[in-house]
């Protein structure tokens, strides 16, 4: 869920340096006025949206003139940004709390700091694109349907007429060179699902440490202090290398004892087995 430029460029006329929305100064764009079925079609949206929006708090009434509500450029930009916002994912009630949090003196650029650190990709491997062709040339007849599907299913690749984007060609490498042992894809992929079920379950849980103890201490406000939002963003951005620790420390403990329980037998069948010189 990032602000794409034009949310960016539209949240900018929020901040709370600009007055509330009847007294705002003219924007560059000509002021005028708008009936709300006006209104509905220059956002492109619906009179009903309009009335659900203003009954949840993220969009301002109109002025009145007489009995008929008077809507201003205002009312249409913060319209657009709505609808920014929901195509990427926000809800109704956090647009609330984001305006509010604008309106009530916290930055764009503290709350663009926590969007980027909580959002931005937690690894640094880009998707690649793969032909359907090269990816049969990796796996041979261990690249069945069932593979195929439970591949496709685990999220490690979609298709696009011949070509396939790969979310983690490292990934695919590993199952490649495993695969050229001798052992089957399918069951390879059934690790990988049974390993993203254990380490989501880790991941959750460290997150929720974090939350708990860190941001419990603000659960009675909209938002923490101004202040505290730079300091929360960086903690997030920690979170991330720290975790790789953990993760990595525990997974060679882990293969340490697998190893030894599995394959230390076999390698003393191997060294007894072994010619005496």
């Amino acid at each position: 869920m990032k602000f794409p430029e034009e949310t960016i460029t539209t949240m900018a006329q929020l901040l709370p340096q600009v007055s509330p929305i009847a007294e705002t100064s003219p924007e560059p764009e000509a002021q005028r006025d708008y009936s709300v079925e006006e209104l509905a079609i220059a956002a492109n949206t619906t009179v009903r949206n309009i009335r659900a929006y203003q009954d949840r708090g993220v969009l301002p009434p109109p002025a009145l003139n007489g009995r008929k509500g008077v809507y201003n450029n205002q009312h249409l930009s913060r319209l657009r940004l709505i609808a920014n916002l929901l195509d990427r994912g926000y809800t109704l009630s956090s647009i609330r709390e984001l305006l509010a949090a604008l309106e009530e003196g916290v930055g764009l650029s503290e709350i663009l700091g926590i969007e980027t650190a909580v959002n931005s990709p937690w690894t640094n491997e880009a998707p690649t694109t793969l032909a359907m062709t090269e990816l049969a040339k990796m796996f041979g007849t261990k690249l069945t349907p069932s593979a195929i599907k439970s591949a496709h299913d685990l999220g490690l690749f979609s298709v696009s007429g011949t070509q396939m984007r790969i979310s983690s060609m490292s990934t695919l490498k590993v199952a490649e060179e495993l695969c050229a042992t001798g052992i089957p894809l399918d069951e390879l992929l059934d690790i990988l699902r049974m390993m993203r079920g254990n380490v989501q379950r880790v991941a959750d849980e460290f997150v929720k440490l974090v939350s708990q103890h860190v941001l419990e201490p603000y659960a009675e406000q909209k938002l923490p202090p101004k202040e505290e939002l730079p300091k929360i963003a960086e903690l997030i951005w920690r979170l991330r290398p720290l975790a790789e620790k953990v993760v990595d420390a525990e997974l060679g403990r882990a293969m340490e004892i697998a190893a030894s329980r599995f394959l230390a037998d076999t390698l003393e069948a191997i060294m007894v087995d072994m010619p005496k010189e």
